[in-house]
C-alpha cells in the first residue's frame, strides 16, 4: 500500500513518528531526576548492550537485495560524506577546537535512519520499501558508529588507534558478526535470537529517556554557529548529495525517494550516546540533536509533499 497526501497529511506522518519521541524525551526530563536515574548508566547500557543487540538483530535478519544494496549504500555514504565535509570545512575555517569539529562532523553525517527513518519511509512509500530503507539504515548505522567513535578518539592524534577503536566498538563487532550470519545463512539458536530481539527493542526508548535526562541536566539549549551548520548540512546538503549520487548510479522512483527521505533525517540520538560515552562535547551534541530534530519538523513535510 502506498500512502499519498490524500490518505494522510504529510505533517501528520511526521507528527505520528516524532510525537512519541517527544513524549518519551519529556518523560526522561521529568521523571528521571525524581527517580534519581543516572544518565551515564543508561548511556553505557545503550552503548555496550542494547545497541549491539539492535544491530545484530537488524543485520542478521534483513533480506539484502543484492541488485540495489550497493547503490543504496553508495548513495547514503555519498550524502553522509558531503554533509560531513561541509561541517568539517566550516569548523576549520572558524577555528573551532577539535571537540566541536568532531561533534559537528558526527552529527552532520550520522542520521536517525532507524526508528524515525524507517517509519517515515514506510508511511510515505509503503511497507514494500522497508527492505530498501533497512539497507540504507544498516550502511549509515555501521559507518556512523565507526565515524563517531573514530572522531572521539582522534583527539589523541593517533589515526591508527582511532580506526582500531571504531572497528572494535560493540555495535561494529555486532554488525560484522550479523553480516557473516546473514551471508552464510547460519542458524542462530532460538534462545539467543529471541533474547537478542527482545533486548534490541529496548534501545530506542532507553536512548530517548536518556536524552530527556541529558536535556534536564544541560545548562540550556542554545543556537550557535556549529548547530546552524549541522542543521544545514544534515537537512539540506545530505539529501541533495545523496539524491545526486543515487541518480548517478541509476536509482529511480521509490528507491530514489527512500534515499532522499533517509538522508533528510535529523542527527541520530545515538550521537548523544557516543558523545557521553567518549566525553565528546556532550552538551553541544545534545543541542545539535534536539534543535536539528525540531527543525526537521519543518523540512520533512516539505520533502514528503514533493516525493508523495
Amino acid at each position: 500500500m502506498r500512502w499519498s497526501v490524500g490518505d494522510m497529511d504529510t505533517a501528520g506522518i511526521v507528527l505520528d513518528v516524532l510525537g512519541p519521541v517527544v513524549v518519551i524525551v519529556a518523560c526522561g526530563a521529568i521523571a528521571g531526576p525524581k527517580l534519581r536515574i543516572d544518565v551515564g548508566t543508561l548511556s553505557r547500557l545503550a552503548y555496550w548492550i542494547l545497541g549491539p543487540a539492535l544491530m545484530f538483530d537488524a543485520l542478521s535478519t534483513t533480506e539484502l537485495q543484492l541488485n540495489v544494496v550497493g547503490s543504496l549504500a553508495l548513495a547514503g555514504l555519498g550524502g553522509m560524506t558531503a554533509a560531513g565535509l561541509v561541517a568539517f570545512a566550516s569548523s576549520r575555517v572558524a577555528g573551532d577546537r577539535y571537540g566541536i569539529t568532531a561533534a559537528s562532523v558526527m552529527c552532520s553525517g550520522y542520521g536517525n535512519v532507524g526508528n524515525a527513518g524507517l517509519a517515515v519511509s514506510a508511511f510515505a512509500l509503503g511497507d514494500e520499501m522497508l527492505p530498501a530503507a533497512g539497507v540504507f539504515m544498516l550502511a549509515i548505522n555501521v559507518s556512523g558508529m565507526m565515524l563517531g567513535v573514530g572522531l572521539a578518539h582522534g583527539r589523541s592524534g593517533s589515526l591508527v588507534a582511532a580506526v582500531i577503536r571504531s572497528i572494535t566498538a560493540p555495535m561494529t563487532i555486532a554488525g560484522i558478526l550479523a553480516l557473516v550470519v546473514n551471508a552464510f545463512a547460519l542458524e542462530v539458536p532460538r534462545l539467543a535470537s529471541r533474547t537478542i530481539h527482545l533486548t534490541s527493542g529496548a534501545l530506542i526508548p532507553v536512548m530517548l529517556f536518556a536524552l530527556g535526562l541529558q536535556l534536564q541536566m544541560s545548562t540550556g539549549l542554545r543556537v550557535s554557529r556549529p548547530i546552524v551548520v549541522v542543521a544545514s548540512a544534515k537537512l539540506v546538503v545530505a539529501p541533495i548529495a545523496a539524491a545526486m549520487v543515487a541518480a548517478a548510479v541509476g536509482l529511480t522512483g521509490d528507491l530514489l525517494a527512500v534515499t532522499i527521505i533517509q538522508s533528510a533525517m535529523p542527527p541520530a540520538v545515538f550521537c548523544m550516546v557516543v558523545a557521553m560515552e567518549h566525553d565528546l562535547e556532550a552538551e553541544e551534541v545534545t543541542s545539535m540533536v534536539v534543535l536539528t530534530t525540531g527543525l526537521s519538523l519543518v523540512t520533512l513535510p516539505v520533502i514528503l509533499f514533493f516525493l508523495t
